[in-house]
């Protein structure tokens, strides 16, 4: 309770210092009314592998949630948990865009509690533009039934953190790391563009973890998948240099950071990470390898596509206990699932439609 409280007094704190949080409150009776429920049977790091050796993550995506049009966004997450039934549910960014989130997101959480689902979300550029700033709403999330996330302190971002998964001995057999893919471009003076990139500190946080991670598997990279918001450029290196072998649609440019600060480089270097999954780009659904990294965007989630083309849904994603390998496809609202996707690593890259 002493972390939550910690959160109430900051609240209180800026309420008085600015008038225009008085709405901070509201999102803090959640908390409170839910912690010690969420405690009781949300314990961090206890993900594991089915007794088959599958892993099954549901990835949604800028779900954009408002009041006005949120009634088909929360029957598309229920339809496609109770068709997929995860192991996991990642959003990745963008839930809410309005100021009032309370309800909202309390009624998504307990989409994914009826289920005893756990999940978690990282940030989008989006998340805290209109209503409880990062931090406040990084604490909410947190306190919110069947929710993993944690944040680490001392780099840049509110959602970075790791989720390990355990195999049938209790061994960490694939890590799930999340980044906070940050909002927009903080040297606009001085870069073109629009949109943040993921801070060194970040990166060197993240090189850290996986030598660790490496070191105690007696040297051998664990099996890791990253998500996160906002895409690397990679993801347009990838669609000009071999489109071709690229699987699923581009119907818009890839909204990327104009600057490169380096993760995907860190990513090859350590070894570990198999794929990235990212959202951001609502009309681009693709996933294709570059340099021995499957780069893959999720399928937008929301009431309707702002820009067309595409039919809202989730990426389904099977990672395969002690293999470097996972399947993938999307899921559509209605049930259709398109670009059923093999990705194996462990003697050369493929890619099977």
């Amino acid at each position: 309770m002493s972390g939550l409280s910690g959160i109430v007094r900051k609240a209180e704190r800026t309420q008085r210092d600015n008038p225009k949080h008085t709405y901070m409150k509201r999102y803090l009776i959640i908390g409170f009314s839910i912690l010690s429920l969420n405690n009781s049977f949300c314990q961090k790091g206890m993900l594991q592998f089915r007794q088959e050796g599958e892993f099954k993550i549901v990835q949604f995506t800028d779900m954009h949630l408002q009041n006005s049009v949120s009634e088909s966004v929360f029957e598309l997450v229920k339809n496609i948990v109770d068709v997929e039934k995860p192991d996991l549910v990642v959003i990745t960014g963008d839930i809410c865009v309005q100021d009032t989130v309370d309800d909202l997101l309390l009624r998504l959480a307990n989409r994914f509690a009826e289920k005893k689902i756990h999940w978690v979300s990282v940030f989008g550029n989006h998340d805290g533009e209109n209503g409880p700033p990062r931090k406040t709403l990084s604490a909410i999330y947190r306190s919110l039934p069947y929710n993993l996330n944690s944040t680490t302190s001392g780099i840049k971002g509110e959602t970075n953190f790791i989720l390990p998964v355990a195999g049938k001995k209790g061994k960490h057999q694939a890590l799930l790391y999340f980044f906070d893919s940050n909002a927009y471009n903080p040297l606009k003076d001085r870069v073109k563009g629009t949109y943040g990139w993921i801070d060194f500190s970040q990166i060197h946080w993240y090189r850290d973890q996986s030598a660790a991670f490496t070191k105690k598997n007696k040297g051998v990279p664990v099996p890791s998948l990253a998500f996160f918001h906002i895409p690397l450029p990679e993801y347009q290196m990838l669609w000009e240099e071999d489109s071709a072998s690229c699987i699923g649609t581009k119907h818009e440019e890839v909204f990327c950071p104009m600057i490169n600060s380096g993760l995907y480089a860190s990513m090859l270097e350590c070894g570990d990470i198999m794929g990235t999954f990212v959202g951001h780009d609502h009309v681009n659904d693709y996933i294709g390898i570059r340099d021995g990294i499957a780069l893959a965007y999720g399928r937008f989630s929301g009431a309707k596509n702002t820009y067309g083309h595409l039919t809202p849904g989730a990426r389904v994603i099977v990672l395969k206990e002690g293999k470097r390998e996972f399947d993938t496809w999307i899921r559509e609202r209605g049930g259709n699932i398109l670009y059923s996707t093999q990705i194996h690593f462990n003697k050369e890259q493929v890619i099977k439609n």
